[in-house]
């Protein structure tokens, strides 16, 4: 099996069990069925840990000791596969049909999954998800593993995808240095990025500008009457610059750049399972170390994630990127050389 994402991973974990609710699973048994190789045993266990804690045990069930841990789907029938409620249940949908469009090796079961999960709904329900589902499917993009979901966050989700569903602003209110005072923002997408939601919106004062919101920050959302025309140069941008990672910091007309960075062998894991974006390659060479090549933005985010790595990477391209940690570690060493008390 080719090197996959955790994201994609969890996904076929996750479908493997549902679409054989009568079958029990040890960690070879998963292993076996989609070909994963033997260096990602610990990677397979803590993806199982997250599937089987997932509602408190709602969809996934384990069973025996840790000599021979048993994994069953907790639903008798993926036709039972509901969420508490019909909001969750077109939300679910939507995201498990764009996760079975990205990740083709997780496809086949994923997609009998859906189809079996659209069939339970009651007529009404099932004509709103597929209404919705088409809409939003080129509206949900992934820069990186898929998010966790909080039950909190469920309704003014819901709100924000109807809102770009139907073409209408939103009054937000947010965390901010500015205080919570609401504000008309124009949505356009939904962004998955490391594990975080962003809201994708194209700027009222500036037409044709695009900028995120960090879903986790917004404390209120409402839907307006006042609507908005898509405009198909501006969705091409957003979409444009999240591939290239700058629609959370960067420029308006973002260029790639080559990048190459090595780490250290022990990152390997780390590395593969939040990649930095799609595009990103992982190769290990004779030494053990890691060569990591990637078409991405030398921006602010960049900078920051290789900080991430402290003394495990060492950027040998771009030569600006470079100079710029160089210069970042006159910084530190002259701030922390002497005691904060001197």
């Amino acid at each position: 099996m080719a090197n996959i994402t955790r994201g994609e991973r969890t996904v076929q974990l996750f479908a493997l069990l549902i679409s054989n609710p009568s079958k029990s699973y040890t960690i070879n048994d998963l292993m076996a069925a989609l070909e994963i190789p033997e260096k990602e045993r610990r990677n397979v266990q803590r993806d199982m840990n997250f599937l089987a804690s997932i509602n408190g045990g709602a969809y996934i069930r384990v069973s025996g000791d840790r000599r021979a841990f048993l994994y069953k789907s907790a639903i008798k029938s993926a036709d039972n596969l509901l969420f508490p409620n019909f909001e969750n249940t077109m939300l679910h949908f939507v995201f498990l049909q764009r996760i079975a469009n990205m990740y083709p090796a997780a496809s086949e079961t994923v997609t009998d999954l859906l189809e079996k999960i659209q069939k339970s709904l009651p007529a009404s329900e099932k004509k709103s998800v597929e209404q919705l589902a088409d809409d939003l499917n080129t509206r949900i993009l992934f820069a990186g593993t898929p998010p966790t979901f909080e039950e909190d966050s469920s309704e003014k989700l819901k709100t924000i995808l109807r809102a770009i569903h139907e073409r209408r602003k939103i009054s937000v209110s947010s965390v901010s240095d500015t205080g919570n005072k609401p504000h008309m923002r124009i949505p356009l997408m939904v962004i998955i990025y490391q594990n975080e939601i962003y809201i994708g919106c194209e700027s009222q004062t500036h037409p044709g500008d695009t900028y995120t919101l960090k879903f986790r920050r917004i404390k209120s959302v409402e839907l307006t009457k006042e609507t908005f025309q898509d405009n198909p140069k501006t969705l091409e941008k957003l979409r444009k610059r999240i591939q290239l990672g700058s629609a959370i910091f960067g420029p308006q007309d973002p260029k790639a750049e080559d990048i190459e960075i090595v780490f250290r062998g022990d990152a390997q894991y780390y590395l593969e399972e939040k990649p930095f974006q799609r595009s990103m390659k992982v190769k290990k060479m004779q030494n053990g170390q890691l060569l990591v090549t990637m078409k991405a933005l030398n921006d602010e985010l960049l900078f920051r994630w290789v900080l991430g790595y402290a003394d495990s990477a060492e950027v040998i391209k771009p030569i600006s990127l470079r100079n710029k940690l160089r210069e970042f570690s006159y910084f530190l060493e002259s701030t922390y050389r002497k005691s904060p008390w001197q």
